[in-house]
């Protein structure tokens, strides 16, 4: 008996557009933990492919989405003829479940800018659906702490690119910009989804977060007067288009992002916080890279009582306006500050990969943005009046050391 010989899909590809085809059988090979009706979900549109370049095309993204919605560390599909058929197919996924148990260690940089330390431990596929547990501790050289586990589910299905998380996490953080700690205990329940064809990304949060917020001997008497245990509240509603090549430092792409906190049901905060957020990047001759992003925030009260300072808008930092100290930009009572009820960020970046050219970037920026009182009556003049402007040339790292052992 003469041995089969197999090519990947990918290769054939738009070749046979005009070659009907009929799946008679979809076999998966290396399956232990995986769910049946787990894989009958994620194939099923296969059945339906009318030639062979659709079944080609399909196959391809079927072995895709296996892999990131976590039902499957690797999967490459194979499609082979039909014995007694001539236009029936078998396609097989030769795959690789994730390991048992993963544990690892990261050093890196926080949003903040301060170098930290991550363990993290997890599990993937857990019941064999793709639901996946992890929980991470980080410390940072400043001594923040933060706990956090998590469990998530996804949906299944024929390119489904949804799910829902539950987050429980304790975090303690000194805050330098208003002289004062904060501790919180939260739990986050969030749906993710898509709609309009994939096209518009959807999340939705409900946070119950338990703060501990203590003043410093050295922080302002506005500062101390909201001290002590406050419990908040909040549903978050987000939609988005995203169409960056990566996350960080895009290289092409847009990304608009609209969000809408309301908080005020129960609980002692009492708030509407709308959130706009805009990227764009484009690349230039030379291997340079233009990007340009906005970021307008508005916070409105609830009834008589006021905005608490943990919740108000805060600019300054490496994240929005480089130049200044983390969220020092606004409103100050002596060497604290208050945070405000709007604000309005806008760069523009001008990147260049250096060596090696996906780790060190040479970076120019111009930055530009201001914030605008809780208690502004004209919150619009204010912001034209009080903004502050930094431009400045660096080089930027994205690189982060990880360290992990499967079992």
């Amino acid at each position: 008996m003469s041995e089969k010989t197999f090519h990947k899909a990918q290769t054939i590809r738009d070749k046979a557009v005009g070659c009907p085809s009929i799946v008679e059988a979809v076999q998966f090979h290396g399956v232990k933990i995986t769910k049946n009706d787990a894989l009958v979900k994620e194939v099923s549109e296969l059945y339906r492919s009318k030639n062979l370049d659709e079944l080609v095309h399909n196959s391809h993204l079927a072995a895709r989405h296996l892999q990131e919605v976590g039902l499957m560390d690797h999967a490459v599909a194979l499609i082979d003829t039909a014995p007694n058929s001539t236009q029936g197919y078998v396609v097989n996924f030769l795959v690789r479940e994730p390991k048992s148990f993963t544990a690892g260690v990261k050093a890196g940089v926080s949003t903040n800018g301060d170098a930290d330390v991550s363990l993290n431990a997890g599990k993937q596929s857990v019941g064999g659906r793709g639901e996946a547990i992890s929980t991470q501790y980080t410390y940072t050289v400043k001594g923040d702490h933060c706990f956090n586990i998590s469990a998530l589910k996804p949906f299944l299905g024929w390119q489904k690119y949804s799910n829902v998380s539950a987050t429980l996490y304790r975090s303690l953080a000194h805050m330098p910009w208003n002289q004062s700690d904060v501790d919180e205990n939260a739990a986050i329940l969030a749906y993710n989804g898509q709609l309009w064809d994939q096209k518009l990304l959807h999340q939705v949060k409900l946070n119950a977060i338990w703060r501990t917020l203590r003043a410093t001997r050295d922080a302002a008497f506005s500062v101390r007067e909201q001290a002590g245990h406050t419990l908040k509240f909040s549903l978050e509603n987000a939609v988005a288009v995203d169409t960056r090549d990566r996350p960080i430092l895009a290289s092409r792409g847009i990304l608009a992002r609209f969000a809408q906190e309301y908080a005020g049901v129960f609980g002692d905060a009492s708030f509407v916080k709308n959130t706009l957020d805009l990227q764009a990047a484009a690349p230039l001759p030379l291997g340079f890279i233009l990007a340009a992003s906005f970021q307008a925030k508005h916070l409105k009260g609830l009834g008589e009582r006021e905005v608490h300072i943990l919740d108000r808008c805060y600019l300054g930092g490496q994240q929005d306006i480089r130049g200044f100290g983390l969220n020092t930009i606004g409103v100050k009572a002596d060497n604290s500050c208050l945070g405000g009820g709007a604000s309005l960020a806008g760069v523009v970046h001008l990147y260049r990969p250096l060596i090696p050219p996906n780790m060190l970037f040479a970076h120019a920026f111009l930055a530009s943005g201001s914030v605008a009182s809780i208690h502004a009556k004209n919150v619009v003049q204010q912001l034209q009046d009080t903004q502050r402007v930094s431009a400045g040339f660096a080089t930027q790292a994205t690189v982060t050391r990880d360290y992990c052992r499967s079992m």
